[in-house]
């Protein structure tokens, strides 16, 4: 249910962007949101809080955000609150974040590696992720997983590249466990 409201009014406010030609405006503001809230995470449970008023729950969106976002963001900020949809404003966030990059044609792409890449390594990888890809640009994070043992484990969009030598071990291991059964 969460997903569907998220991509509902996610949906809505991107195509607002869109028509208005403010996809960077508004993708300033959610991530500007997104950052508040992951700040101050009580926040979220005071505008969630059962006895707190639809009336005082604007009132103190209003304070916070009004100087700093858009009508349009407030509007969507009252719209979930006036709908008893506002403990569902982080997953729009996301939803929206998604859509905007999709749109911008940036690829949010995750790297492990059992130890630190040089810059050379990095710009390297990227430059090949971006011929592969449909992507322009990317947005890359590099992870230090030292159970990797070796090699590179690669997630971009849903896509997912494992050339770890932890991965070949258990392939082995699987081919040999199915060998053992056969016999």
């Amino acid at each position: 249910m969460a997903k569907l409201v998220s991509k509902v009014y996610g949906d809505a406010l991107f195509s607002l962007a869109v028509e208005e030609n403010r996809v960077d405006e508004l993708w300033d503001e959610t991530r500007a949101m997104k950052q508040v809230l992951s700040e101050n995470p009580d926040f979220m449970a005071i505008l969630e809080h059962p006895e707190m008023t639809m009336e005082k729950k604007m009132d103190v969106l209003q304070e916070v955000f009004q100087k700093e976002l858009s009508q349009d963001m407030m509007g969507l900020l009252h719209v979930l609150v006036k709908k008893g949809r506002i403990g569902e404003l982080i997953h729009v966030l996301a939803y929206f974040n998604e859509c905007a990059m999709a749109y911008k044609k940036i690829g949010k792409v995750q790297i492990q590696t059992p130890m630190p890449l040089s810059e050379k390594q990095k710009k390297k990888i990227e430059q090949k992720l971006l011929e592969v890809s449909e992507y322009e640009t990317l947005s890359v994070d590099y992870e230090i997983d030292k159970s990797l043992l070796g090699g590179i484990v690669i997630r971009i969009g849903n896509q997912v590249l494992d050339n770890s030598i932890r991965a070949k071990l258990d392939a082995m291991t699987r081919d040999l466990s199915k060998v053992r059964l056969s016999n």
